[in-house]
């Protein structure tokens, strides 16, 4: 029996191989910032970090100062960016661990400026231009003088990259995007025209990289195709394809023999059509598996699609196993994976959920236990606070049948 109540497998050599598909698609010179925002989007940024550093990324990306501390902390010496916004209160951190930075406003560079003087460090910034998020960065029009300010902060600021979002690549409807890259396209030549177009240009996230190549310019900053997720059904990256990195499984914990129109779970929106066994499965929403899943979404059990029945609750969701023979208290249950020949993906949760694929990693718990993998054999690596390493089952280890207790 599995010592986790819930874990997740994370495929280390699935996201080197996911790397070189993407890296397959740049042209050579083209860098590559491997996003691990939001704990690596579920998948335990730490190790996730070093594996694609290991595989050949060239710098990373995170979402805000704290997750660049945390890669700080554990040793981490590759380029960190913060791709979003610094809040005056993370300025001295960032500066003194050497992350680097991207300014949307005048007001942060002058801050920068006067932090970077008081602790006698140069700091590299990028600066983001809003060609259509309209969430962070500055007006295409107010660029130069952003940059220019940059610049003319030397020595104490370098102005290292310009960048922009593209927000909608990933959809059927190709013509905003290529209007957002027109726009930034006007804001390089601009930039060029006043000398201020600095080594590192990048707009290309997942669906930019492979979809549309006049957004690689020198630096691509990939997230969720690294971890196996193509970003919509528009999308579609070359060669072998991305292999998903995460699998995330529980066991059976009860097993519980049942009648015809016997309510199952809160507010009892499930009662059970003909005698069944229902398994009691610890994971819930506390663990990120979705409450808009419940009577919506199927789990494998040896090898098998079973329904989810009745409401997932904070801590247990069940499972209708009354067609698998042979199921016992133990038993591994797959929720997002492969097993047997069957596979539940991710992306299929997340459209029963009305969700994103992204949404269903960012989410999972404290509680679920990631165990890193490469190949067949999972490694201990250091992660962040709260995740604990288990060494797998053994291949093939047989686990005793379920007596008549073990089935209420």
């Amino acid at each position: 029996m599995h010592a986790a109540r819930v874990w997740a497998e994370v495929r280390l050599d699935r996201l080197a191989h996911n790397l070189g598909c993407l890296r397959r698609a740049l042209a050579p010179g083209v860098q590559l910032m491997a996003v691990v925002k939001a704990d690596a989007y579920g998948h335990g940024a730490v190790p996730v970090a070093r594996a694609l550093l290991a595989a050949g990324a060239d710098r990373l990306g995170v979402g805000d100062s704290t997750e660049a501390l945390e890669l700080r902390a554990a040793g981490v010496r590759a380029p960190i960016h913060v791709l979003g916004a610094l809040i005056e209160a993370e300025i001295d951190d960032v500066i003194r661990h050497r992350v680097t930075p991207t300014v949307h406003s005048l007001a942060r560079v002058h801050l920068l400026v006067r932090r970077a003087r008081a602790l006698g460090r140069a700091v590299p910034v990028h600066i983001m231009v809003d060609t259509g998020m309209g969430r962070l960065g500055v007006r295409p029009e107010s660029a130069r003088r952003l940059a220019a300010a940059v610049a003319g902060a030397a020595p104490w600021l370098v102005l290292e990259g310009v960048a922009t979002h593209l927000s909608a690549a990933d959809a059927e409807d190709e013509a905003f995007t290529r209007e957002q890259l027109v726009r930034f396209g006007q804001t390089l030549r601009d930039l060029r025209a006043a000398g201020l177009v600095p080594p590192l240009v990048h707009a290309a996230n997942s669906a930019g990289l492979l979809r549309y190549p006049a957004s690689h310019h020198t630096l691509c900053r990939p997230g969720i195709a690294l971890y196996g997720m193509e970003p919509s059904p528009h999308v579609r990256a070359p060669g072998p394809g991305l292999l998903p990195v995460l699998a995330l499984k529980s066991q059976v914990v009860f097993l519980k023999r049942v009648e015809a129109g016997t309510p199952l779970s809160y507010g009892a929106t499930y009662r059970t059509s003909r005698p069944t066994v229902i398994a009691t499965v610890p994971v819930g929403y506390n663990d990120g598996y979705p409450l808009a899943l419940s009577n919506r979404a199927e789990a494998l059990v040896r090898g098998r699609r079973v329904p989810v029945v009745g409401r997932v609750t904070m801590d247990y969701l069940l499972l209708d196993v009354g067609g698998v023979p042979g199921v016992h208290v133990g038993e591994v249950v797959t929720l997002i994976g492969a097993q047997g020949g069957e596979e539940i993906r991710v992306e299929e949760l997340a459209a029963r959920a009305g969700t994103l694929p992204y949404e269903i990693t960012c989410r999972l718990g404290r509680r679920v236990r990631r165990l890193y993998l490469e190949g067949p054999a999972p490694v201990r690596r250091a992660a962040g606070a709260g995740r604990r390493h288990e060494p797998a089952p053994a291949p093939g280890r047989r686990r005793p049948r379920a007596g008549g207790a073990e089935c209420a």
